[in-house]
């Protein structure tokens, strides 16, 4: 499942096996329905698939199935309007991910794949 029409995605910056991507939060985002009225923002799910899980296969078209997350933690959390800056690292363990909020750590964590 595919949800890049989300989520305004910038093109990638390709260093070696890590790419780039800017991101805008749009603030009619799905995600903000009921989650949470007043408060919006974007829930865990959505950063790992619509985010990280989309940039990976974005980057690394190759990937197979998704077979699991390591290590996921929310640090900050992610709002309408917010420009995000993600970084995917290919590695022997699966795909590493970096979700940043002005510069901060919004999310981290390991894609594995089949």
């Amino acid at each position: 499942m595919s949800f890049q029409a989300e989520f305004g995605w910038g093109p990638p910056s390709m260093d070696g096996a890590t790419a780039r991507f800017e991101i805008t939060v749009p603030a009619d985002l799905k995600y903000f329905d009921g989650h949470f009225v007043g408060d919006p923002i974007v829930p865990g799910v959505a950063q790992v698939v619509a985010l990280a899980e989309e940039g990976a296969r974005r980057a690394f078209p190759e990937l197979g199935g998704s077979a699991g997350i390591r290590r996921v933690k929310f640090m900050e959390a992610l709002r309408p309007g917010d420009t995000l800056e993600l970084a995917v690292e290919r590695n022997a363990k699966g795909v590493g991910f970096l979700l940043l909020k002005q510069g901060r750590e919004a999310s981290r964590g390991t894609l594995l794949f089949r």
